[in-house]
């Protein structure tokens, strides 16, 4: 159904691609008053002080309606803000092409935390020893 290439069909020729997304589009349009939300859930394992750990971090993000912002929009747009910020200041250091996971840590990442809760994005970490 993605294909490109025109297949005959009732004796016109459409690519299956251009078919398909003339019936899905209409349907992936939001309606009036939709928005969206961004949900993460992450969990990590390792060892720690000698004991088997097991961190879960839950985010919940909805749409800033007020200022017209999608909750895509904060999530994405603030951290990437956010780690511009700390680059200019020379907070972050590591050079090239870093994963972020990489490149904010230690004091950085609580900075990095404390930054996007003042922009209302919470990031709760539940962490439990297994």
């Amino acid at each position: 159904m993605l294909d490109l290439a025109p297949v005959e069909f009732n004796s016109t020729k459409i690519a299956p691609r251009d078919f398909l997304l003339s019936i899905i589009d209409p349907k992936l349009r939001p309606l009036q008053g939709d928005t969206d939300v961004c949900v993460m859930w992450n969990t990590v394992t390792g060892i720690k002080n000698g004991k088997k750990m097991r961190i879960d971090y839950y985010m919940w993000d909805e749409a800033d309606i007020r200022n017209g912002i999608s909750s895509m929009g904060r999530v994405t747009g603030f951290s990437a803000a956010i780690g511009a910020m700390f680059i200019g200041r020379g907070e972050i250091e590591k050079k090239g092409i870093v994963a972020p996971e990489d490149a904010i840590d230690g004091k950085v990442y609580q900075k990095f935390m404390n930054e996007l809760g003042k922009r209302n994005i919470t990031i709760d970490e539940v962490v439990s020893e297994l």
